[in-house]
């Protein structure tokens, strides 16, 4: 039993951090090795890291941020960072521009932009511009010759964005069909491309970037000479373009296909992705797809135990916490069962008849039963927040920091805000099918789902079932709502079959 003062101070003290990894204090001291933390930090086996909103992609970029210091010492590998955490409002300066793009001026944007950043950091890391000192002058020759220049003593972000669409806006190509003809019969003998130039860029056209493969070969034997390994790391590419239009389509399939022609095993570019993205690059076709995709990581996703393992992990972080349980560090780190018998003397054994955590899990799980770690830290603030006012309103002692009936009510809020920072916010082409559940029942059969969704809904019905909102459940034939989503759109617990004649 915790006695009345003491719980009101833990429950002040307890803040296992924000959802959002650029504000979370606790990133890098209560950091979780995930399985692509391994295959990234340890293996270098993938370059795209997908998942969806809040499952740790950008928590793994920071603390590769963090890292980078210990990189360049122990592993010799240098990390620029383009994109930042942060989200980047330069490049929404450029949307009118980037709005005329065809997908190859996006190739040769993104690969000119990969040179900006490498070359930056080359000049501007001491220690790496003194290793490559005796060869950055064929680095600048090789600049020079395809018209890029750039100032040595660091560059903004916007200035070289300027300099990369004025490069581009001098390279006007004219693609076409050239037809020809039998002189004898008038038939159709050949169809050919035909590329047109502006007469005054025949000769420009040999020293612009249309394809940069050289600058990328000279630097990659330059750095493997000396051993050195650099990474381009781009974090919250979905916030560069607006969301599920055509120039992100443009943009984004540019950028993967950029990505892998300019990547060598000691020049990589690694991209943090949304994984419905890549299936909506996809839809209409993408040549060499599989290629591109080949070093992509599986989906990021979080067990039961790696969530609890979370849990503690911020606890542990918290020195009230420590004093008054007597947490012991390694038993947490090393060891499952103490983890587990802290986290149940700390909260209530069971909600209802389930287990805390099965409850949570099972509760917080979208329809692919994904629970993100963004879940967890703001169903643990709702409940904490929750909690607090219900001391203030009647302090006295409890058995444990958060009671059974406050986890209810921090799942309800968590709902509604899923439903406003999730749903709305990142599917707004979709806002208008989430409404038509509103107020409606959990669970339906095809023939009431469709009557529900109305027209194209075998392409609705799949996407709400990609992005976690619907769940098919073979064993009855009907498609259900979790739980997560239902107490922020009113949804009721309840089936509902279309009408036999």
């Amino acid at each position: 039993m915790i006695e009345s003062k003491q719980l009101e101070a833990l429950l002040f003290s307890f803040n296992i951090g924000a959802s959002t990894a650029e504000n979370d204090p606790l990133l890098e001291v209560a950091k979780i090795e995930t399985q692509q933390f391994h295959d990234l930090y340890y293996q270098d086996r993938i370059d795209i890291v997908k998942g969806i909103k809040g499952a740790g992609k950008t928590a793994l970029y920071r603390l590769l941020y963090f890292l980078n210091k210990f990189l360049i010492k122990n592993k010799n590998l240098y990390c620029v960072f383009g994109v930042e955490a942060s989200g980047d409002p330069v490049f929404r300066l450029y949307q009118k521009e980037f709005e005329d793009y065809s997908e190859i001026e996006f190739e040769n944007f993104w690969n000119i932009y990969f040179i900006a950043l490498v070359y930056n950091l080359v000049y501007t890391t001491k220690e790496l511009k003194e290793k490559l000192q005796q060869d950055l002058p064929k680095v600048d020759k090789i600049l020079s010759d395809v018209g890029l220049k750039f100032t040595k003593s660091g560059f903004s972000l916007k200035d070289s964005i300027n300099a990369i669409q004025k490069i581009l806006r001098s390279i006007k190509i004219k693609v076409a069909v050239k037809t020809d003809l039998d002189p004898a019969t008038a038939l159709i003998k050949s169809v050919s491309p035909l590329i047109e130039l502006e007469p005054r860029q025949i000769e420009e056209i040999s020293v612009r970037p249309i394809y940069v493969a050289g600058f990328r070969d000279l630097l990659t034997e330059i750095i493997s000479k000396h051993g050195i390994k650099i990474w381009v790391m781009l974090d919250r590419l979905d916030e560069v373009f607006p969301h599920r239009s055509e120039v992100e389509k443009t943009g984004l399939r540019g950028l993967l296909k950029a990505s892998y022609n300019f990547s060598h095993p000691n020049l990589r570019i690694k991209i943090f992705l949304r994984d419905d993205i890549i299936g909506y690059l996809a839809a209409e076709g993408f040549t060499a797809l599989t290629h591109v995709t080949d070093r992509c990581s599986s989906t990021m996703s979080w067990s039961k135990d790696e969530l609890l393992y979370l849990i503690m992990k911020r606890i542990l972080s918290l020195d009230p916490f420590m004093k008054y349980y007597g947490i012991d560090k390694d038993l947490i780190d090393n060891q499952k069962e103490y983890r587990e018998k802290l986290f149940y003397t700390i909260f209530p054994k069971k909600i209802g008849k389930t287990s805390t955590m099965d409850w949570i899990y099972a509760n917080c799980a979208d329809s692919n039963n994904i629970v993100t770690p963004r879940d967890i830290i703001d169903f643990f603030n709702s409940a904490k927040a929750e909690q607090l006012k219900q001391y203030k309103l009647n302090p006295k002692d409890q058995e444990h920091l958060i009671q059974p009936e406050i986890f209810k009510k921090a799942l309800e809020e968590l709902s509604r805000h899923k439903k406003d920072t999730f749903l709305f916010a990142e599917f707004p082409h979709l806002k208008e099918q989430f409404l038509k559940f509103e107020g409606n029942q959990s669970e339906y059969d095809q023939a009431s789902l469709v009557d529900l969704i109305g027209t194209n809904q075998l392409k609705v019905i799949d996407d709400l079932k990609s992005i976690g909102f619907l769940r098919y459940i073979p064993k009855s034939s009907t498609y259900k709502v979790p739980v997560i989503w239902r107490k922020g759109l009113n949804i009721r617990r309840a089936k509902k079959l279309a009408l036999k004649e």
